[in-house]
């Protein structure tokens, strides 16, 4: 794929900005000089390129891949710009688990398909002599001024129709008809969403590839466009013009590399959520200087991308956390608007019960699920944000920092580096604000269970290609009678297992008179495919170990550095011995932070912190480091205070020696003969090894546990 240049000059930081004049200070620069159709790469997020399509003085059509990206640039620009509302549109939950069937969503799914197919005609009309009866208004009083219109990936064919079939009055289409399309420039925005949401949206992502076939003025835009590799394997790309800014070249001190401080974690990500927020919530703010002025800032504010509403909704119970201090922007769904509010309310709940008051909690028709914030508005200590804001979104915050959470045993916990991670750095935009250039990531790397080599996942690769085959050789063979069953039976099946088993996807062929579907149409998705392979790629190569993650942030021109908490973390994992692990353990809390020590602490078995916590540093040094001694000292400690001796001995009752317990079942035996006996301390499943000696294992269900091999 030929790439061509274009070179930015010297003191430009905004495509779009102007002069005290009011005019462009980049006139050379004009989206219709470089052919059309093309690909256009802007290399850096945050650099207004957006702002320059919706302010220039060319009638233009904005397709966004995500609705609330139109929503916020609609409010940024109201009265200035048209946003194409359909009320038949869902949002994409990433979310879902790609892994397992998704009946109950397809069972919703269909009943809203059902109703937008009997409201289809009308819905639709409405939307097309809405946007057209917009655009005569416009001329009529705003004729000097472009006309822009925003509109997502799954609308854009309306749009197309509407201005195809252009009627100078719309009563009855009387009067004279005219094709306005052509009269706009098409920006298709953030155009690698193609790839990421094709196993979403089994069939939105084909339509609109297929309905910008045959239009000149097209112009394919992002920061991080999918992989050249990619790209040259379909035909709507590999042939596009390719252009790139090169901010570099005249002034090569205007792109400043993003500063990326990775932690490793080697449990659940749930612990560094809980981390960060505590840390917050104790006002243990990171500070900086402000060049300007040489005073101090606090981060008193925090933006965490977790791409989990149910790890969102752990955070906020886990932490007592309030509406009023959280933002939750996810994909606008009812089941994510259920699990917020029950989250939020559970708080509520607990508190009320604390105070032995009546809880006053959130109703259903009570908004919980926030948006982003226009410049000037007020920003809350904690904003979550899932993948839905991973593109696009602008964030004015003055102080606040930014967590990653990425592991890349779950798919949809895996921030892709090429493609997600510079996208999610550039979402602040001020440059009054010291830690907008820079994040903290926390990292699970692929562990052994989810290993696979590429000779297997070849094989994997050519079974599910031959099966997408077999079955589209089905579908040609059929007669024309049961052609159409057939072909709703593979949009079933995509939309229930997201290409699990194959790739075949469904497109439809509409009636433009009537704008009913006339036919479905089986094909071969090779976004789907492609998507797979990238996955394979991130989990395996990118992901694979420390090293290959530092290797893949560095390529992507990003200065990564290891936090020291994860240094000390894997050199006190080296160590073999309890004794050994115990000396480390002191002699780095001597010379660590406080903040450092009780990250250590989070990082480390349980066991190690209940030792240090409730035994204390000098105890365990004078018992020259011996678990035996330490553990006596322990068991004196916690009988003296919370925990009674029938505790200690209900806990040698319930759990056997020689049997198998998993993790879940542990904490939740323990849970009950705490609350049972009023120990009040919340369950751990390593609270197990302070009373026996235990051996990790794997269960034939593939659950993790303990198998218990004698007391201590």
């Amino acid at each position: 794929m030929e790439k061509k240049d274009i070179i930015v000059p010297k003191g430009i930081r905004y495509v779009g900005e102007l002069d005290s004049t009011g005019e462009r200070v980049w006139k050379e620069y004009e989206l219709e000089n470089y052919g059309f159709p093309h690909i256009l790469n802007k290399v850096l997020t945050g650099c207004g390129y957006t702002e320059y399509c919706l302010e220039n003085k060319q009638k233009l059509i904005l397709i966004s891949p995500r609705k609330f990206l139109l929503e916020n640039k609609e409010e940024q620009h109201e009265g200035d710009v048209y946003y194409v509302k359909n009320e038949l549109e869902t949002s994409v939950d990433f979310e879902l688990d790609l892994n397992k069937d998704d009946t109950k969503s397809i069972s919703e799914k269909a009943e809203k398909t059902n109703a937008s197919e009997n409201a289809t005609i009308e819905n639709l009309d409405r939307l097309k002599r809405n946007l057209r009866e917009a655009m005569r208004q416009w001329e009529m009083y705003r004729g000097d001024e472009p006309f822009k219109i925003l509109v997502t990936y799954d609308s854009f064919r309306h749009v197309r129709d509407a201005l195809e079939h252009f009627y100078d009055n719309e009563d009855n289409h009387f009067g004279s008809f005219k094709d306005r399309l052509g009269e706009f420039q098409i920006v298709v925005d953030e155009f690698q969403s193609i790839f990421i949401d094709s196993r979403f949206k089994s069939d939105t992502e084909i339509e609109l590839l297929d309905n910008l076939k045959g239009l000149q003025k097209v112009c394919y835009v992002s920061a991080t466009p999918m992989l050249d590799k990619y790209l040259e394997r379909l035909d709507e790309f590999k042939d596009l013009p390719y252009y790139q800014f090169d901010w570099k070249t005249e002034d090569p001190g205007r792109v400043k590399k993003p500063k990326l401080e990775i932690r490793f974690v080697t449990t659940s990500l749930n612990k560094s959520v809980n981390t960060v927020i505590q840390s917050y919530k104790d006002g243990r703010f990171d500070t900086r200087i402000d060049p300007d002025t040489g005073k101090f800032i606090e981060s008193k504010e925090v933006v965490l991308f977790l791409n989990s509403v149910s790890g969102i909704c752990q955070a906020i119970r886990s932490n007592n956390l309030h509406l009023e201090d959280v933002n939750v922007i996810c994909a606008q769904t009812t089941p994510n608007e259920s699990k917020v509010r029950a989250a939020f309310n559970d708080v509520l709940k607990k508190e009320a019960e604390k105070a032995k008051k009546k809880a006053v909690t959130w109703k259903k028709e009570d908004g919980v699920i926030g948006k982003i914030p226009v410049k000037g508005e007020k920003h809350k200590m904690f904003t979550f944000c899932t993948r839905t804001v991973y593109l696009g979104a602008d964030f004015y915050s003055e102080c606040a920092r930014t967590f990653i959470f990425s592991d890349s045993n779950i798919q949809c916990l895996a921030v892709d580096i090429s493609m997600d991670l510079e996208q999610i750095l550039g979402r602040q935009r001020l440059d009054t604000n010291p830690w907008k250039n820079c994040a903290t990531m926390y990292v699970k790397c692929t562990n052994l269970k989810h290993k696979t080599t590429k000779e297997e996942f070849d094989e994997y690769l050519e079974k599910k290609i031959k099966k997408s085959e077999r079955l589209l050789n089905s579908y040609v063979q059929v007669d024309e009678e049961n052609k159409w069953d057939l072909a709703e039976t593979y949009q079933t099946v995509a939309k229930v297992h997201h290409y699990r088993d194959n790739y075949v996807a469904v497109t439809r062929i509409i009636n433009q008179k009537t704008k009913t579907v006339v036919k479905l149409k089986p094909v071969f998705n090779k976004l789907v495919l492609i998507t797979e392979e990238r996955a394979f790629e991130l989990q395996q190569e990118d992901y694979a170990d420390r090293f290959s993650v530092f290797t893949a942030t560095q390529t992507e021109g990003m200065e990564s550095i290891e936090d020291e908490v994860e240094k000390k973390v894997e050199e006190f994992n080296g160590v073999k011995r309890v004794n050994d692990k115990l000396r480390f353990l002191i002699e780095y809390s001597k010379a660590a932070t406080k903040e450092n020590l009780e990250n250590f602490l989070e990082l480390v078995p349980g066991k190690y912190k209940d030792y240090y916590q409730i035994v204390g540093p000098d105890i365990i040094t004078a018992c020259s480091y011996a678990e035996s001694e330490i553990k006596k000292r322990w068991m004196e400690k916690v009988s003296n205070s919370e925990i009674q001796d029938d505790v200690i001995s209900g806990i040698y009752k319930t759990f056997e020696v020689g049997k198998r317990y998993t993790y879940k079942d542990i904490k939740d035996i323990l849970n009950n003969l705490y609350q049972r006996l009023g120990y009040q301390k919340k369950a751990k499943s390593t609270d197990l090894e302070l009373y026996y000696y235990v051996k990790p294992i794997l269960t034939p269900d593939k659950k993790h546990g303990f198998e218990i091999l004698g007391k201590r």
